[in-house]
């Protein structure tokens, strides 16, 4: 019975070499030790077969006990393996360098070499002669007796003292101190074990020695695997919490706001940038749901807005608003990925703020979208709005679409600078805002660019809309101060109704834009519906400003002139000189398709340079040949007075031409007004080279009685619009008398054009006009014509 209890004993080394390879996941020192208490079996498996005197014949004894010695022998080349082990794998690089010489493949192989060779001698009479069967006290069993080779068996004893201190010193070197221990102990337990064992030489030990050593040694083992295990796992947690510790540091210290809540929604983690936001303290937090939050907060929006709480399948982002403690929703990028915590599932959550980021796509859309100058909606958004107006609309809805330019915008631009155009487009802005607000809030203005805008008038028919046009123009009647001056200005509007006039945005565009410039052709200052004729009328702008590119190189141009008639002497004082045109495409294009379409693509200037120096050079000639001095008056457009070089330009023609400056009259208009402070500068520029000024067309325009004062003019000229019918009018008479006393107080010379009847005539000598101009005297006509029939010359 003793033998099968040490038979049972043999299998406890290799119980806690299994445990070791368990524990520490068979690592290559793991595997090293494993196989060395393998061998401690095997060496206590030789004792037990010799106390199985009971169990089994000698001769089967003898073989297995020579069998299994293997195991007390390779304990010595396992233990120096060992040492080799702990050097390859748990020393530094130079410390291996050092342990080189002595502990290398070479020695371990050497080692195990001896090992063989003393096993292979205890097969032989020399190694162990025979089993002598001995009864020590109530103890049976068998007892090697060895041969002349036992020294053999001694020198092991001395390689293992070798390989142990070897051992010993290599575990001293390594750096882990938890495994450290572990060896060294390891390496005092394989010393103390093997010097217990090696008692079994003595037959009195009775061959207990090695069972007594082999407990010992697996005991100790297992209880320092144990400790060493224990201080892993110690280890680990303690790295574990400090590494717990630092993520949380980390998520706290971390602005985005991080949480995660359960499967019912309770928030199982937050941190301190989450906690600031609700205003609470974490542990608060924890164990709670929105609504939880909510009530504690005492809100009526929940945090996390109006979604129920849903864990999500899959991992995914998207940007939500969340609701803070101060009431105020910023916006987040939530990215929410999905997890399982104790087979339940959960959710992982971080918001980063993107308020700002938010805040400024809206700014990019505002300013994508709206004139930065008057901050209105520009023309993206026009597009976009009469789009979405036209496909909500029916066929029997009605829709107006206006487009509006301010008249002579360039002429204040060119001549008074950016700023003040600026500013003034501002102040336009605002009138039409503020009057579509309070007359017709469906209204909404777009500024184009430049000086166009447009508006559109949901339900608005034709007749609405022009009810709107003239509510617009009167906005206009007052002039705009600006930088604390007072300047004048009109609006061009043109009109296209949805559908009379189109089903699509591009083509009621067009036809507004068509209506527009049908307006600013036929005098400015005025609205107009769209209508089919517009079409031709803006293809014969369009040719005309083709042919007039080339007219002046053609000799195309003829002046005509009409006399002006001294009311008292009747006797004629002077002309004014009228352009014509025949071409040979158009036919006769009117002086006013023609100054208008010269005005608008700056043609005017050299245009009226040919005509200042023809009218000029035909005066002097026929002053030298009738020896008169006979003035000459010529139209000069706002454009030409803004052009930096008009005055220079004059005064070289003057020169050339050789002609008394008193006796040349520059006819101006009182659209000068919109330019007041800088037109009193170039005229008196003018004034300065003894030319004369007159005021053309007065009482039509922009004047007032504090600004004409300050003009440096010699004459008016009363507009034909009151002289025409101021015998049957009796405000157009009281107007004209009006004008005259004016003039008189003014110390001005007048002049009444549009003459055409004799009653006309002699009123106007009784009220005391200096001047008549018109058809009663003579239609304008060419320069032969008029030579003949007024300057009566050879």
């Amino acid at each position: 019975m003793f033998s099968i209890f040490l038979f049972i004993l043999s299998l406890i080394p290799i119980c806690v070499g299994i445990t070791l390879l368990v524990l520490f996941k068979s690592n290559k020192l793991s595997k090293i030790i494993f196989i060395f208490l393998v061998m401690v079996s095997f060496w206590h498996l030789d004792i037990a077969f010799l106390y199985s005197v009971n169990l089994f014949e000698k001769e089967t004894i003898n073989f297995f006990y020579r069998l299994f010695r293997f195991g007390s022998i390779m304990i010595t080349p396992m233990l120096f393996h060992l040492g080799y082990t702990i050097a390859q794998e748990m020393l530094s690089d130079n410390l291996k360098k050092k342990w080189r010489f002595i502990i290398n493949k070479y020695a371990v192989s050497l080692l195990y070499l001896i090992a063989v060779v003393s096993y292979l001698t205890s097969y032989s009479k020399y190694g162990v002669q025979k089993l002598e069967l001995l009864e020590v006290g109530q103890s049976i069993f068998y007892f090697p007796v060895y041969g002349e080779l036992s020294w053999v068996f001694y020198t092991n004893i001395i390689l293992f003292i070798f390989s142990v201190s070897s051992s010993i010193l290599i575990s001293k070197n390594v750096k882990n101190k938890m495994f450290r221990s572990f060896l060294m102990y390891f390496n005092v337990f394989s010393v103390f074990s093997y010097a217990i064992g090696a008692l079994n030489i003595f037959p009195e030990a009775r061959l207990l020695a090695s069972p007594i050593a082999m407990l010992v040694f697996s005991l100790s083992i297992l209880i320092l695997t144990s400790r060493l295990h224990f201080d892993i796992i110690n280890s680990f947690n303690k790295k574990l919490k400090e590494q717990k510790q630092f993520l949380f540091k980390v998520i706290d210290l971390n602005p985005n706001y991080i949480y995660a809540q359960d499967h019912s929604g309770r928030y199982t983690l937050v941190n301190e940038s989450f906690a600031q936001l609700v205003r609470m303290d974490i542990q608060d937090i924890i164990g709670k749901t929105d609504i939880d939050l909510q009530k504690a907060r005492d809100e009526q929006a929940p945090l996390l807005g109006n979604d129920a709480f849903n864990l999500p399948e899959i991992q995914f982002i998207r940007e939500e608003t969340l609701t803070t403690a101060s009431g105020d929703k910023i916006w987040v990028q939530t990215a929410k990925v999905p997890i399982r915590m104790n087979e339940l599932p959960n959710v992982l959550a971080v918001s980063t703020d993107i308020t700002e980021r938010k805040n400024y796509e809206d700014e990019i859309m505002y300013q994508a979208n709206h004139d930065i100058l008057t901050g209105l909606p520009n023309r993206r958004k026009f597009n976009e709005d009469l789009k979405t107006l036209l496909e909500e609309s029916t066929d029997s809805s009605k829709n107006a679409i206006m487009l509006l330019d301010i008249d002579r915008f360039k002429y204040i631009n060119d001549a008074l600078g950016h700023d003040v155009g600026d500013l003034l487009l501002i102040e336009v802005s605002k009138r039409i805002e503020n009057l579509l607000k309070s007359s017709h809030p469906c209204g909404k203005i777009y500024r184009l660019g430049g000086d166009e805008f447009t508006i559109l008038l949901q339900g608005y028919t034709a007749l609405d809309s022009e009810i709107v046009a003239n509510e617009l123009i009167d906005v206009f009647k007052n002039g705009i101060i600006v930088d604390g001056s007072e300047y004048f200005t009109t609006p061009s509007i043109g009109i296209s109704i949805y559908p009379d006039h189109g089903n699509d945005a591009n083509l009621l565009i067009k036809h507004a834009d068509t209506a527009m410039y049908y307006v600013k052709a036929k005098g400015k200052n005025n609205y107009h519906l769209f209508t089919s004729e517009m079409q031709q009328h803006v293809f014969r702008k369009m040719m005309i400003e083709k042919q007039l590119r080339t007219a002046i190189e053609s000799d195309e141009f003829e002046l005509y002139y009409q006399p002006i008639i001294d009311l008292k002497t009747n006797e004629i004082i002077g002309m004014e000189s009228l352009i014509r045109w025949d071409n040979k495409v158009l036919g006769r294009v009117t002086p006013d398709e023609l100054i208008s379409v010269a005005e608008d693509t700056g043609i005017i200037i050299p245009l009226g340079q040919w005509i200042l120096k023809t009218a000029l050079k035909q005066t002097a000639e026929w002053q030298k040949q009738s020896h008169k001095q006979i003035m000459i008056s010529i139209n000069i457009s706002v454009k030409q007075l803004l052009d930096p070089m008009f005055v220079e330009s004059v005064k070289v023609v003057l020169e050339d031409v050789t002609i008394d400056p008193s006796t040349v009259v520059l006819e101006i208009t009182e659209s000068i007004a919109m330019y007041r402070e800088t037109m009193i500068e170039k005229l008196n520029a003018l004034k300065n080279l003894g030319v004369r000024l007159s005021m053309d067309d007065f009482g039509t325009g922009y004047s007032s009685l504090s600004y004409l004062n300050k003009y440096p003019l010699d004459s008016l000229k009363i507009d034909k619009s009151f002289v025409l019918e101021m015998i049957h009018d009796a405000e157009n008479k009281g107007i004209v008398k009006t004008i005259i006393a004016i003039a008189k107080e003014l110390n001005l010379k007048v002049i009444a054009e549009g003459v055409e009847g004799q009653e006309e005539y002699h009123f106007l000598n009784t009220i005391g006009c200096d001047y008549a101009q018109g058809y009663y005297s003579s239609p304008p006509l060419p320069a032969n014509e008029f030579k003949e029939k007024w300057l009566q010359l050879i």
